[in-house]
């Protein structure tokens, strides 16, 4: 007899596996919150409408295929793995239909809108413990649920900038600098969302109750200038722009290397490091002058310090540079853009950083997973879907709606 093919073991189940999740999440912020919780398991319906649709799904820097094609852009696959996708038009008094059935069905709701736009539509947390007593409910918003600036709406750009975080990013010299989209607070507020959402799961499994819990991105964000903060609470102290350098370490800077805008990152804070950072370099002689014997001459004359490392390093590729000046133990790094991350990091790559979904529009396309590892259970993802994609599904099959009453809700135009 033919021997059996060996049997596979079955896949993991998620972390989240059993945990059904309402997505009325938009943009970045809600979009990231859910895919973290559909990635480790948990059923996600993602609620949108082709009418108004995320402006991921329309976002024409990022076009595969066709501008007008809502499902061929990258931003939206990479926010929305793992979800099934609700086309329904919440203006419509029809959709209450549908929507108190998943408001029953669900153990999570995620949003993000502008606070009071829920509110407006009849469908915020108090309307839906009359449904569901103990459900969860994450809001994210720029400025929190609360307050005389809750209801202005806003994006990350808007967070950084009222936080005090863009006064503190540039030259002395010149205006602040606006980083790129996302850099403070869309990929922070999901994490926390997503832990916060965790941390109710476990509540509500001992206590058997829900919450409403909020996050304000201009809350978060103020919290990453903590130092400036205290140093005005306990100094009187103003903290402003200084460009790349710190009081504490001196060089410390990004420095020109060989190549088209390349680039490596120096640190060095202790009298030992600047001992290693100049055996490194060779000892040379302008390292023994006295300008730059101690931290304080070092930051004195910092303009000639720094003229002085750039013209070692100009000549050297920046991955040169970092390998070997940590091998003396100087703080290096080179820094690397989009191509030296998915073309050539080998710890991102070792890894796993990119996960390759095959998507119905995309192709293949390799998607960033969660930033966090769980050993029994990491992160599964599955393609984002298609606008509406999963409409009958969730509707016949998850909430029991008969095929005739379904035919009714597609005459109503009820799902676009």
């Amino acid at each position: 007899m033919p021997s059996e093919a060996p049997t596979q073991p079955p896949a993991p189940k998620g972390a989240l596996a059993g945990v059904k999740v309402l997505d009325f999440g938009w943009a970045i912020v809600g979009s990231l919150t859910g895919k973290f919780l559909a990635d480790h398991g948990a059923e996600v319906i993602r609620v949108e409408s082709a009418s108004r649709p995320d402006m991921t799904r329309v976002d024409r820097r990022y076009s595969k295929s066709s501008q007008s094609n809502l499902d061929d852009k990258p931003w939206f696959a990479h926010f929305n793995t793992s979800k099934y996708s609700l086309s329904l038009d919440l203006k419509n008094p029809r959709s209450r239909d549908v929507l108190d059935r998943l408001i029953a069905w669900a153990d999570v709701v995620n949003e993000n809108f502008t606070p009071g736009t829920l509110q407006r539509l009849g469908l915020d947390y108090d309307y839906m413990t009359t449904i569901n007593p103990d459900i969860i409910f994450i809001s994210g918003s720029l400025f929190g649920q609360t307050g005389p600036l809750a209801e202005e709406w806003g994006i990350d750009g808007t967070g950084a900038a009222i936080s005090g975080r863009l006064n503190l990013t540039g030259w002395p010299d010149r205006t602040p600098v606006t980083p790129s989209s996302g850099i403070y607070g869309d990929y922070i507020v999901p994490l926390m969302n997503a832990t916060a959402v965790v941390a109710a799961l476990a509540h509500r499994e001992k206590t058997g109750l829900g919450q409403y819990m909020e996050a304000s991105m201009f809350e978060v964000t103020a919290q990453e200038i903590t130092p400036a903060v205290l140093d005005w609470q306990s100094n009187g102290r103003l903290e402003g722009r200084t460009g790349n350098r710190v009081a504490n370490a001196s060089p410390h800077g990004v420095f020109p290397c060989s190549g088209e805008d390349r680039w490596c990152a120096i640190a060095v804070f202790s009298d030992q490091e600047w001992a290693d950072f100049v055996a490194a370099l060779g000892k040379p002689d302008w390292a023994a002058d006295s300008r730059f014997a101690t931290l304080e001459a070092r930051k004195a004359n910092e303009d000639e310090l720094e003229r002085l490392v750039a013209e070692w390093t100009s000549a050297r590729d920046p991955h040169e540079v970092m390998r070997y000046l940590q091998q003396y133990g100087v703080r290096a790094s080179a820094v690397q853009g989009p191509a030296d991350i998915i073309d050539n990091d080998p710890q991102l790559r070792e890894r796993g950083f990119l996960q390759t979904v095959e998507h119905s529009v995309l192709g293949p396309f390799g998607h960033q997973v969660p930033p966090f590892r769980l050993s029994a259970t990491p992160a599964q993802l599955r393609p984002a879907p298609n606008m509406g994609e999963h409409n009958e599904y969730i509707c016949t099959e998850l909430l029991g709606v008969s095929d005739s009453e379904y035919i009714d809700l597609l005459l109503e135009d009820v799902f676009r």
